[in-house]
């Protein structure tokens, strides 16, 4: 079956602070010249670098140019090119059209932006770009900032004209079969950077790989990274874009992520409730020992919270394994789980679920408990989850 991928002529690269950037995209240059990534036709993914010319061909195609386009609140509908062409692939290789005008509209509430092109058919329909997510904490922060005529982080999706299911009668191996016929659009995120300016751009990420979206990475204060493939402008032709540095794009994604990260942990802490306290089980450790346990944790790992108490939430459960040649269920430790409540230096609160761990001395075969004079120690945590300090008592 015939499949169309549509994409940003991207090239890789890796990041480390904010004012990396342009020369980082020097060297990529240099790299993609010398067929270091993908070669001097290629990109990183090994699809054909869409065609410059065609590129140039379509920002001169007046197909659009009738688009009548009704008045947004936005202040963006209207005629936009890209600062690099758009290819749509077959079969993730063959390079079947190259596009770079685009008639762009936007919905009233702003949740979908749509780029018609010239190369539209039965089965590459217009670009559809809606928000990544609508629901939980992500919803409140998308909503708030769009009352502030901000449209942050949004997804390339697609449509087609017409998914009617069709016939191949081209391919023995899909004669006769109803199969059907859609787009895929790979193209990374967009964010609007001012009206009448937009970026396809990668996810901004902090410095262990989590998106700074997220509450636990805002909230342990990690310092900004973007491993980031080089941005493609959309723009309303016409506009002046010479402002838009890389250096600038990325300080304004990351104005607009600290925005939204902040919505996010302030409905999450609002949302948590603490966990449900478990006591009273059989050889429950002492809480100084479950504390030492997880301060040992934090330490080992450099957490720049600081752990105030922790709390039983699940009593102890063992755990067989196969031990010897013969693989016999063995008895080798057990697991508990407990709530770590912190700070963080702000004076922020968040807590987080911390696995407890206790070795058993045991003999192969043998399913007894042998814990006495076992240590406790801290085996895995979960993800730091903002909460309003209040509740934390």
């Amino acid at each position: 079956m015939k499949r169309i991928i549509l994409t940003t002529a991207l090239f890789c690269a890796l990041g480390s602070q904010t004012v990396f950037a342009q020369g980082v995209l020097g060297k990529l240059k240099e790299k993609t010249s010398s067929g270091g990534i993908g070669g001097p036709e290629k990109d990183y993914t090994g699809w054909p670098l869409p065609n410059e010319a065609q590129g140039k061909k379509d920002m001169e195609n007046t197909k659009l140019d009738a688009t009548v386009f009704p008045t947004d609140k936005w202040g963006v509908n209207g005629i936009y090119i890209s600062q690099k062409p758009l290819g749509s692939y077959h079969e993730f290789d063959k390079l079947d059209k190259t596009i770079q005008k685009y008639a762009l509209t936007i919905s009233e509430d702003g949740t979908k932006i749509t780029l018609n092109h010239s190369a539209e058919s039965k089965s590459f329909g217009p670009i559809q770009i809606t928000p990544l997510q609508e629901g939980g904490s992500t919803g409140v922060a998308n909503q708030a900032l769009r009352s502030k005529g901000i449209l942050f982080n949004m997804q390339i999706t697609y449509e087609t004209i017409d998914q009617t299911a069709v016939t191949f009668k081209d391919s023995t191996e899909y004669d006769g079969k109803t199969v059907s016929r859609g787009v895929s659009i790979q193209a990374g995120n967009f964010t609007m950077l001012e009206p009448g300016v937009f970026v396809f751009h990668p996810y901004a990420r902090a410095k262990n790989g989590v998106t700074t979206c997220e509450g636990g990475s805002k909230l342990n204060g990690e310092e900004h990274e973007l491993k980031y493939n080089p941005f493609n402008l959309v723009y309303k032709k016409g506009k002046d874009v010479s402002k838009w540095t890389d250096q600038a794009i990325i300080a304004e994604l990351f104005r607009q992520s600290d925005m939204f990260c902040q919505i996010v942990i302030n409905a999450d802490a609002a949302n948590t409730e603490m966990p449900k306290k478990v006591t009273g089980f059989k050889d429950e450790p002492k809480n100084a020992d479950l504390l030492a346990a997880a301060r040992a944790r934090a330490k080992a790992f450099n957490w720049i919270e600081t752990i105030t108490a922790v709390y039983p939430i699940k009593e102890w459960s063992n755990i067989i394994e196969p031990k010897g040649n013969q693989g016999l269920p063995t008895l080798t430790k057990r697991s508990m789980m407990v709530i770590a409540m912190m700070k963080t230096p702000k004076g922020e609160c968040a807590i987080e679920t911390i696995e407890i761990m206790q070795d058993n001395a045991y003999t192969v075969g043998s399913q007894a408990e042998n814990f006495v004079g076992k240590p406790v120690f801290a085996n895995s945590n979960g993800m730091l989850t903002p909460i309003d300090c209040k509740k934390m008592k």
